[in-house]
């Protein structure tokens, strides 16, 4: 096959690698907006509506290694493809659900195609694209991830408006089905490699272990992290960690090679990755409560600012990936961490006189130092293990990514809701409280961030295990 071929078949395969993880990162945002109206039309509380959003990230957050081992094993395109079919039947499914609880449940069908598709999508641009394009590639994706994730709430807000609740699912079926078709008919079948086993029960101590993991984060806030729950939670969260990597040191085939964790390239991008998102997602929960109850600007203006951050990073993380595969320097990501640290300290210098520009400009910022900083970090990762490894790296790449998030939002709740309690209890005015408690928010973040510059700094280059078969 001629080199003019394989650069159709590499941006083809892009294309469908995009629609996918697009849909997948949209949908785990764009309930957010719907979750009021979600409230009223079922006559429920949030404590159950909740789980709309909760089931679908868990799903998510579960899988992920999981299926990108599956994927070493038998194949990306099959998974991937399945992905697609599925988020779209669940997407349906969603849509004509006529009780919470049914929703609950088809988001949960949502979540595994989301899983498939978030496993493998790295995975596959990392195989179709040479190495010197690779950092470009992962660019692409990584914007897509943000940008997804990004104009969830904005587009879902427009769509209920216009059209219903049911819009924010249904919209995907045309697109999901185009998609299928599309990955079916593209996409290559994967060199297998034979004679694998799957470790099932590292998998299932693994699903055990991160469930616990997630549901102590996500319920601590709400339950209090002193709860016996909430300390029972992560107990287990601890025991069934412990057993999966006594089960991983003694399987012949592990689901998870622990030697990749060696790589230091590899370990320390990927706590770079968390840490960068635990930091970002304070913006996503506190501005728009900043910009609506504080400054009074609308759901729409609130939607318009937001998009500065992925505008930005749509536009700098495939020129950064791009730089990244001229220079192959980590230097690079590192910069962008600290353009990050830096924007979200100026983020806590707003207040209640703050204008739209200056958010702007400070949000812009945050895009700038995120794009810098993620296509270097993704390729490094991606490009730190063998073939045969590509799918568990793409996993471990979105599981970071979703541990981020979740993390992100509760540490910045905590924050804020003790800053705001504490001047609150002082006598202080609600308004001048929830400053202080987004200033307190943005600090913590910053520093966060700051920590990442330093890992980001000391994994060195590229070092792929060849050891690994």
């Amino acid at each position: 096959m001629d080199d003019r071929t394989d650069n159709v078949y590499k941006w083809r395969a892009m294309f469908v690698v995009s629609i996918g993880v697009f849909m997948a990162t949209l949908d785990g945002s764009i309930v957010n907006v719907a979750l009021p109206t979600l409230t009223r039309h079922f006559d429920t509380g949030l404590s159950t509506i909740q789980w709309v959003l909760l089931s679908y990230l868990l799903t998510i957050t579960t899988l992920l290694l999981t299926l990108g081992r599956l994927s070493d094993m038998y194949g990306k395109k099959p998974i991937f493809s399945a992905g697609l079919l599925i988020f779209t039947i669940g997407s349906g499914l969603c849509s004509l659900s006529v009780s919470s609880g049914q929703l609950i449940a088809f988001r949960v069908v949502q979540g595994i195609g989301a899983a498939m598709l978030m496993a493998n999508g790295p995975a596959i641009v990392t195989q179709v694209f040479p190495p010197t394009e690779r950092g470009k590639a992962l660019g692409l994706i990584g914007t897509v991830v943000s940008i997804g994730s990004m104009t969830g709430p904005a587009l879902g807000g427009f769509l209920i408006d216009w059209l219903g609740w049911q819009s924010i699912f249904y919209i995907n079926i045309p697109v999901g089905v185009f998609g299928t078709v599309y990955a079916m008919k593209i996409l290559r079948p994967d060199e297998l490699h034979r004679n694998q086993t799957f470790d099932i029960t590292g998998a299932v101590l693994m699903f055990i272990s991160v469930m616990a993991l997630m549901l102590g984060i996500t319920q601590g806030q709400e339950i209090g992290w002193d709860s016996p729950i909430i300390l029972g939670l992560l107990t287990l969260f601890i025991f069934f960690l412990g057993l999966f990597l006594i089960n991983e040191k003694r399987v012949k085939m592990p689901m998870i090679e622990l030697s990749l964790f060696r790589n230091k390239p590899f370990l320390a991008s990927n706590i770079s990755g968390f840490l960068s998102f635990v930091a970002m997602f304070a913006v996503i929960l506190l501005m728009p409560y900043y910009m609506e109850d504080i400054l009074g600007y609308s759901t729409k203006h609130v939607g318009l600012a937001l998009m500065a951050v992925p505008l930005i990073m749509a536009l700098v993380a495939p020129l950064s990936g791009w730089l990244y595969d001229k220079t192959n320097s980590p230097l690079l990501s590192s910069f962008g961490m600290a353009i990050t640290a830096l924007s979200l300290f100026l983020i806590s210098g707003l207040d209640s006189d703050s204008g739209f520009t200056d958010i702007i400009l400070r949000l812009g910022l945050v895009g700038l130092g995120m794009g810098l900083f993620q296509s270097p970090n993704n390729s490094i990762i991606m490009g730190s293990v063998p073939p045969n490894r590509l799918g568990i790296a793409s996993g471990m790449l979105s599981t970071v990514r979703n541990l981020g998030m979740v993390t992100g939002i509760a540490v910045s709740g905590a924050v804020f809701t003790r800053s705001l309690h504490l001047l609150e209890g002082a006598g202080i005015a609600y308004e001048t409280a929830f400053i202080g408690g987004f200033h307190d928010v943005f600090l913590v973040s910053a520093v966060i961030c700051t920590a990442g510059i330093f890992t980001s700094l000391v994994r060195g280059g590229e070092k792929p295990d060849r050891k690994l078969k």
